[in-house]
């Protein structure tokens, strides 16, 4: 008859390689803490440069042109809807991955695009800042300059400085709030948490 000492010592390995195989199996099915979104134009301009991600406007032209960061992982074998006009092919699709400041990589494969509906111009804010600190905002974010991965549409919304950029964790929003005040300085991010809700 086998010890009670025994039995526990042949069931702790057990244990700890069940432990294990669900930790493994947990590190390799949850998803990146930082995942980020964008509904967004890929666009590549030639078969030996990479896609990019459009950041900001794209030119209403045929091919289309834009400018942004790179993006790992793209395959257009993987991705439907996409056209190509003189060696250029672009889609529009929504994508997920990470963001390192310089390139965005895919961490799931990408999805037909899910665009909100867009009104004409801004909506006027119900208490509209001073004017003045308004423009102000506008002038200081004009001259830091404008990129494709930093700020890359500036605006007056009706009684907020719209300020568009590539990423931003809070941080610039926060420091928005704290230079001009809360309720000035509007920080719309192209990419976002998954799951942030849109606004």
């Amino acid at each position: 008859m086998r010890s009670r000492s025994a039995a526990l010592a042949l069931a702790l390995p057990a244990l700890l390689l069940a432990g294990c195989s669900s930790a493994a199996l947990t590190a390799a099915t949850m998803p990146p803490a930082d995942e980020l979104t964008a509904t967004a134009t890929v666009l590549q301009r030639t078969a030996d440069d990479g896609a990019m991600l459009c950041a900001g406007g794209v030119a209403d032209s045929l091919p289309p042109l834009c400018g942004g960061p790179v993006i790992a992982g793209w395959d257009w074998d993987a991705v439907d809807d996409e056209e190509t006009v003189s060696g250029v092919t672009w889609g529009d699709y929504d994508v997920v991955g990470t963001w390192d400041g310089t390139t965005f990589t895919l961490t799931r494969p990408p999805a037909a695009p899910t665009r909100p509906g867009v009104a004409d111009g801004y909506t006027p804010w119900p208490d509209p800042a001073d004017q003045s600190t308004v423009t102000r905002a506008l002038a200081d974010y004009h001259a830091e300059g404008m990129s494709v991965t930093g700020i890359f549409e500036l605006g007056d919304g009706n009684g907020r400085a719209m300020v568009s950029v590539f990423h931003d964790d809070g941080s610039m929003q926060a420091e928005a709030d704290a230079r001009y005040g809360e309720d000035v300085v509007v920080i719309e991010s192209a990419l976002r948490p998954v799951g942030a809700p849109r606004d």
